[in-house]
């Protein structure tokens, strides 16, 4: 059976057995020697993996750092100014003056020291041990700058100087589209005024390019799209109107002037177009001014003291003082449009103790006696005198029933709840204000009033007086009638008329009165209060 077997084999050309283990004896040889050089390959291989060297042609951006550990690497990048990386940055400047910058290191453009280190080391050594051992043998061949390779852009922060470089440009531009510089008679168009938006994607292009190669500076003016001229007639119809005069309303609030002026909408055109963004277009005005401005007119209001009048209350109660304060506090501030009345009464409203009133001394039916609100008389009676002296017309005036101690005859007004009353009129053509003030320094009592004094008169208050007799005892003096009128000054001093301001009755207190030994109390009095309640 076995010799036919090699009998069939050799028929067949096949090798012998002998041959057969010849060649397997080869194979595996050529096995083994491939196995012991991929084992030491891969010994090769782990070694440069965990060399704490570099490769030995390694540099980071131009700086050798071949063969040396991370220690040597940092030295030698500190030797070379690395750090001066840190504040390297890009400056880009955009239209109107508007700029931005980028930092190398936050955008990535630049490694931070160990960065660089971390790059450099990673070369030939974050591989497997094959990868490596390539990278370790290419290297021998092929210097490699790690730095080149190792810097991936941080898109969020560039885009992110990109939106702060168009708040910029916005800024710059938040202007008005355009003003009148009524000095130098000029129309001033802001080009660009209200914002423009910058091609973000150009932008960005332009800026990872300048990172990229190292650039410092950067200008750029690419926008999406460009400013529209403005409406130069949408303008003209605006500025163009007739000039108007500033004036006052009915209720005396100012309504500002207009300012006239005209330019030439085709030249204002030319001019916008060669100028650039963010620049002024200055375009020349025929410009007509009103006559009268608002300021002028503002000016006029309350600017002339008319009339003052200041009393004392030195020896009044703190009640008394309290209700004076009082009072004056309700004045102070008071404005009257011409033609308005005044009434004491209904500006200060009933005396009650809600009201902040106190009891103190004051005149009722020729008495002296306790009442809520004593004292505010004093108040009517000064700002009776102011009006007088500022020449306004008095509606309704009513005088003490004795003189009082702090005003002279004919220049005081009483008051009570209900009648009588003070009242008086705005009879000037501007506005009047009232400043009522005390003085706690010297117990004083001051109103004044303030308005537009157009012809600078002033008025001088005199009083003549008669002696007033009791009806029933015809000898007997009991008072003075008094008549006041002003005379009036023009500016200069000259004398220009006299008006008639009061007339009235001032009683003696009856004690003060030579009675005879059958007089009877009170007839005095019955017929002041005929006269006060029945008044001619």
């Amino acid at each position: 059976m076995s010799d036919q077997f090699e009998k069939s084999i050799e028929e067949q050309g096949a090798p012998k057995p002998r041959r057969w283990r010849k060649l397997l004896l080869t194979l595996a040889a050529v096995f083994c020697v491939l196995a012991l050089a991929l084992a030491g390959l891969g010994v090769w291989g782990y070694s440069v993996t965990v060399s704490p060297r570099m490769l030995p042609k390694v540099s980071i951006d131009g700086v050798f750092v071949g063969d040396m550990t991370r220690e040597e690497a940092a030295a030698a990048l500190e030797q070379n100014n690395w750090g001066a990386l840190k504040d390297k940055k890009l400056s880009v400047t955009l239209p109107a003056g508007a700029s931005f910058t980028v930092d190398y290191l936050s955008s990535g453009a630049a490694l931070s020291m160990d960065q660089a280190v971390d790059a450099a080391y990673a070369y030939g050594h974050d591989g497997d041990v094959f990868e490596n051992l390539f990278k370790f043998l290419l290297n021998h061949i092929r210097a490699e700058d790690v730095a080149r390779e190792a810097r991936p852009l941080n898109e969020d922060y560039i885009r992110a100087c990109l939106a702060e470089g168009q708040k910029a440009l916005s800024k710059k531009l938040a202007k008005k589209l355009w003003t009148v510089d009524r000095d130098n008679e000029t129309l001033i168009v802001v080009k660009g005024a209200g914002g423009v938006e910058l091609d973000q994607e150009e932008l960005y292009a332009a800026v990872t390019d300048a990172l990229e190669s190292g650039a410092e500076t950067l200008g750029f003016e690419t926008l999406a799209r460009q400013p529209a001229m403005p409406d130069f007639n949408a303008i003209l119809v605006e500025i163009g109107a007739t000039p108007m005069d500033a004036y006052f309303t009915e209720e005396f609030d100012v309504v500002s002037e207009v300012i006239g002026c005209r330019f030439d909408v085709e030249e204002a055109a030319r001019l916008w177009q060669a100028t650039l963004l963010g620049d002024e277009t200055k375009i020349p005005l025929t410009v007509t001014e009103p006559e009268t401005t608002a300021e002028e007119l503002e000016a006029l209001l309350y600017r002339d003291l008319l009339g003052s009048m200041t009393t004392y209350y030195t020896w009044s109660t703190a009640n008394r003082i309290n209700n004076i304060q009082l009072v004056a506090d309700k004045l102070d501030g008071l404005i009257m449009l011409p033609g308005e009345v005044f009434s004491y009464n209904d500006y200060v409203g009933q005396r009650t103790e809600e009201a902040g009133f106190r009891i103190a001394k004051a005149y009722a039916d020729g008495q002296e006696v306790e009442a809520l609100g004593g004292g505010i008389c004093q108040v009517s009676s000064t700002l009776y005198c102011a009006t007088m002296y500022a020449r306004l017309e008095t509606v309704s005036r009513t005088n003490h029933y004795f003189k009082v101690g702090y005003l002279d005859y004919g220049l005081d007004a009483t008051v009570s709840w209900g009648q009588p009353d003070f009242k008086f009129k705005n009879s000037r053509d501007y506005p009047i204000r009232i400043a009522a003030y005390t003085n706690s320094d010297d117990n004083s009592l001051t109103i004044e009033i303030w308005g537009t004094d157009v012809d600078g008169y002033s008025v001088r208050l005199r009083h003549n007086s008669a002696e007033v007799y009791d009806e029933e005892y015809t000898d007997v003096l009991i008072g003075y009638s008094i008549h006041t009128y002003g005379d009036i000054y023009d500016a200069d001093g000259n004398y220009v008329d006299t008006v008639y301001e009061n007339s009235g009755v001032y009683y003696f207190h009856d004690e003060d009165i030579e009675w005879p030994e059958d007089h009877r109390p009170g007839n005095v009095i019955d017929a002041f209060l005929e006269d006060y309640l029945n008044p001619t």
